[in-house]
């Protein structure tokens, strides 16, 4: 038995419901190698066909223990396991018959390949790093780096997952010429409120929720370019849900989410797959900007801005559009303010009040009512 070394990060299974109908350069070329398209997540490069076994979608030895026999890796052959079910269930999904079985699967499928991602990986494991080094340091020893080891790859096999997402799980059918594509982290997850909702689904699937200050999980991944799951309690559990010529606008959006969550590389079933490429790759290699949040009781609001001044329970903000502050008042009370740079949070507070705010300068202090 040979080792099992190339390891798909996100399963062959899985990308192989994305591949390119290649019917056309096989009539001219019966040996042409069939495969997915290929393009970097500012969509500067060009889209290149690769097939689910290159190298672009595998890396050596990422799931394997220590402990491992190189042949019979454990985390690899349990994963191997779950994908043989999932091309089971994803192919009933997509021939439109759902039941709680399949459905209950996908959400513990979403919720493992959330997980099983290089970026999810890393970034938990060296939180564990840390808190072992923290526990070695105060006892003088290193019994703790050992137990830490790799304990966000073994939680693969050990935890119970989907429960939670289940209860609010819908299946999207994309009926439009414009499919869904997805990536080398194609489970999208992230806070939305019914504003971001009502531009990602139609309105007649939505909840009734006039909130716009409280915001909800969302979980987002693409099945193939024509199905997609989502789970999200803003969305009405009808169990599915058809996207014909008029939504079109939302298929841009979830899209334009699957781009912006990747790691490195956008995944398509066709060439050039969202419309206005040019400017959408100019629009995200200068998307990097600091974003600043602010969570009112009733509204929220997303501006580009900076940080003025910055204290232990005070921080003063500079606001790059000055209209966007306009309906916020001076002693206002706000629930969270949060700024975010290159997409992760790098300041935070909540229960706090507007102190000070200059609206011809386009700042804003916001206070803690609670100080330590």
């Amino acid at each position: 038995m040979p080792e099992k070394k190339n390891q798909h990060l996100v399963p062959a299974c899985y990308l192989r419901n994305f591949e390119a109908d290649v019917s056309r350069m096989r009539e001219k070329n019966p040996k042409f190698t069939g495969g997915i398209y290929v393009n970097n997540n500012k969509l500067t490069d060009k889209w290149k066909l690769k097939s689910v076994t290159h190298s672009t979608f595998t890396k050596p030895y990422f799931y394997n223990l220590p402990e491992d026999n190189p042949k019979k890796p454990v985390i690899e052959d349990y994963l191997s396991i779950v994908e043989g079910d999932y091309v089971k269930y994803s192919n009933q999904i997509i021939n439109g018959d759902i039941d709680n079985e399949n459905l209950s699967f996908m959400s513990y499928f979403v919720t493992l390949q959330f997980m099983r991602v290089e970026s999810f990986i890393d970034e938990n494991q060296h939180a564990w790093d840390k808190i072992a080094k923290w526990m070695d340091d105060f006892e003088g020893k290193e019994n703790h780096k050992d137990v830490f080891k790799d304990i966000v790859k073994r939680g693969l096999i050990s935890q119970d997952l989907g429960h939670v997402i289940h209860p609010h799980a819908v299946i999207i059918y994309n009926e439009t010429n414009f499919p869904f594509i997805t990536s080398d982290n194609p489970v999208v997850r992230r806070q939305i409120n019914i504003t971001d909702a009502i531009q990602l689904f139609p309105g007649i699937h939505l909840q009734k929720n006039d909130n716009e200050s409280v915001e909800y999980p969302l979980l987002f991944m693409p099945i193939s370019p024509t199905v997609a799951y989502v789970s999200c309690e803003l969305i009405k559990p009808l169990g599915h849900c058809h996207y014909s010529m008029n939504d079109l606008s939302h298929m841009f959006f979830l899209n334009y989410y699957s781009i912006v969550n990747s790691y490195y590389k956008v995944f398509s079933s066709v060439i050039e797959p969202m419309k206005c490429e040019r400017e959408l790759a100019e629009y995200l290699a200068n998307a990097n900007q600091t974003l600043i949040k602010i969570y009112t009781k009733s509204k929220r609001f997303i501006i580009h801005g900076s940080i003025e001044e910055n204290e232990n329970c005070i921080i003063t903000l500079k606001i790059n559009d000055k209209q966007q502050i306009e309906n916020i008042k001076n002693g206002e009370d706000i629930q969270l303010v949060e700024v975010i740079r290159n997409g992760r949070s790098i300041r935070g507070m909540r229960d706090c009040k507007v102190t000070a705010i200059d609206y011809d300068k386009g700042l804003i202090t916001i206070e803690a009512n609670f100080k330590f």
